[in-house]
């Protein structure tokens, strides 16, 4: 099955440290860059349905939801502290040429990512 992809930023645009909110195809998702690193996931928190802000990462590794203080490991999106209790849903990213892409197949199928 192809994969259907969207340039969402540029890769100098997306600044460490930080959660960057981005509206794609519909649907809330957030981005965090560790070096050349990026990582892409659903914008809604896992908990309470809340949407995430652009934001710093809660002591530099960390997502935390601005309503009741969840919080996520920027990496890997896995729960590091609660109320939430799932991970947030991982979304594909590839950088080429210094363009942020995003894998965005939810959009056809009405599934989340």
């Amino acid at each position: 099955m192809r994969r259907t992809y969207v340039d969402v930023t540029t890769l100098d645009q997306l600044r460490e440290a930080y959660v960057t909110r981005f509206e794609v195809a519909g649907r809330p998702v957030i981005l965090t860059r560790k070096t050349n690193a990026v990582h892409a996931f659903d914008g809604i928190c896992t908990h309470a349905d809340y949407e995430f802000v652009t934001c710093r990462l809660a002591d530099g590794c960390d997502i935390e939801c601005p309503m009741h203080g969840a919080r996520f490991d920027a990496e890997t999106g896995e729960v590091t502290d609660g109320p939430a209790e799932q991970p947030l849903r991982r979304i594909e990213v590839q950088i080429e040429d210094g363009i942020v892409r995003l894998c965005i197949d939810w959009a056809d199928t009405g599934q989340t990512v």
